[in-house]
């Protein structure tokens, strides 16, 4: 089925757009400073601003281009959000290894992959989300549920 318009590229567009005016307006509340001397405002606004210019490089040719309809895949989504809660919901009774591990387990719950390469990703996953966010950048979290 042919639209008139590429609308993939359209709301991809305006939804960087938004999120790029998003963060320059809530940037700006900062103090910007100068390139030699930035403030806690100046990345914010101008990656923002930078966000939101190009959102419109990609909505503006597709306004005059065609494309196909945007079917939602519902089924990607619910298992996305619902590991999304999970992560949030078991972070600080479970540990980061344990929830990343859950949470990259109900994500890949659509996917067609064997169980054994599931686990495997889930735990090359769970590993390298313990080396970034509390060894890595020191973020004080529980590594594990015996380590609150």
């Amino acid at each position: 089925m042919k639209t008139t318009r590429d609308i993939h590229d359209i709301v991809g567009g305006l939804l960087m757009t938004a999120a790029g005016l998003f963060f320059a307006l809530y940037g700006s509340r900062y103090t910007m400073g100068t390139a030699d001397r930035m403030g806690p405002g100046y990345f914010p606004i101008v990656l923002g601003w930078v966000l939101a210019v190009l959102g419109i490089l990609v909505a503006l040719p597709a306004w005059w281009r065609q494309g196909s309809g945007i079917t939602v895949q519902w089924k990607n989504l619910i298992w996305c959000v619902a590991s999304l809660v999970a992560f949030a919901l078991g972070l600080k009774t479970l540990g980061v290894v344990a929830a990343s591990f859950i949470a990259a387990l109900l994500a890949l719950v659509p996917s067609a992959m064997p169980l054994r390469t599931r686990l495997t990703v889930c735990a090359v996953v769970a590993g390298i989300t313990a080396l970034i966010f509390p060894l890595a950048l020191q973020m004080v979290l529980p590594i594990w549920p015996w380590s609150l």
